[in-house]
C-alpha cells in the first residue's frame, strides 16, 4: 500500500492558466536561447520539440501549482536547460523560483537567460543532496522535478527542501506506479505522503504531464 492521503488533501480541479502575449514573447526568446546555446542543454530530439512539447508541458505543470498564498517559494531540482523552472518563472510571476543544477554550463545558461528575460530567479549550482544540508533544508513551499530520476532517488533529493506541508510536483513517465511502489520505504522515512497521482489529476490542458504530487507531513 502506498502512503496516500485523501482526495481532500489537495484540489485536483485547476483553473486554466492565462498565457499573455508577453509570456509568449518571453517563451519564444527562451526557446531561441536554448537553440542558440553552444552547450548540449537538451537532447537533439528535445530541440525539435521545444514549442510542441517541452514548453507547453512545463506551462501545464505551472498551472497545477497553487495560486494561494502569493509569493510561495519554489525550488526546481535538476533544472537543466530550464524545463520546467524557467517556464514556471515566466508564466507564474506570483511564485519565487530557485533553479538548481550541478553542471556549470547549465547554471551559467540559466543565469544568462533569466537576466535576458528579466526574471527574478535564484540559480544554485550544486548537487541537491549537498545543498539541502546547508541553509536550504525546509526552506521551500513547493518543489518541482521533471524527468530527473526514479522516485526512490528523487524523493531524498527534493522532500528535505520542503517545509512541513510543502508539495513536490514530480513529472514522471509511464512507469510512475512502479516507481511509487519501489519508493514506499523512502516515502515513510522522509515523512512523504502521496496526495495525487496522474490518474487523479484532471488535466488542465492536452499537454498536461503525468505528475505525482507528494506532501511532506509534520513529524
Amino acid at each position: 500500500m502506498d502512503q496516500r492521503g485523501s482526495r481532500q488533501d489537495i484540489s485536483t480541479d485547476y483553473p486554466p492558466l492565462m498565457i499573455t502575449e508577453e509570456h509568449r514573447r518571453q517563451l519564444a526568446r527562451f526557446a531561441a536561447a536554448v537553440r542558440a546555446s553552444p552547450h548540449n542543454l537538451v537532447s537533439r530530439g528535445a530541440l525539435a520539440e521545444l514549442e510542441e512539447r517541452h514548453i507547453p508541458e512545463s506551462a501545464a505543470l505551472a498551472a497545477l501549482l497553487p495560486s494561494e498564498p502569493r509569493g510561495q517559494h519554489l525550488i526546481d531540482v535538476g533544472s537543466g536547460g530550464g524545463f520546467p523552472g524557467i517556464v514556471i518563472a515566466v508564466v507564474r510571476p506570483d511564485i519565487r523560483v530557485t533553479l538548481v543544477d550541478a553542471r556549470k554550463k547549465k547554471t551559467e545558461f540559466l543565469e544568462a537567460v533569466a537576466s535576458e528575460l528579466h526574471l527574478d530567479v535564484t540559480v544554485l549550482r550544486g548537487r541537491a543532496e549537498e545543498l539541502v544540508l546547508r541553509e536550504h533544508a525546509g526552506a521551500y513551499d513547493l518543489a518541482t522535478a521533471r524527468a530527473v530520476a526514479p522516485m526512490v532517488q528523487l524523493l531524498p533529493w527534493t522532500l528535505p527542501f520542503l517545509r512541513p506541508g510543502g508539495m513536490l510536483y514530480a513529472v514522471k513517465g509511464e512507469r510512475w506506479k512502479e516507481e511509487l511502489d519501489d519508493a514506499q520505504s523512502v516515502l515513510r522515512s522522509l515523512r512523504g505522503q502521496v496526495v495525487a497521482t496522474p490518474n487523479e489529476i484532471d488535466p488542465v490542458a492536452p499537454d498536461a504531464p503525468r505528475t505525482v504530487i507528494v506532501t511532506r507531513t509534520p513529524q
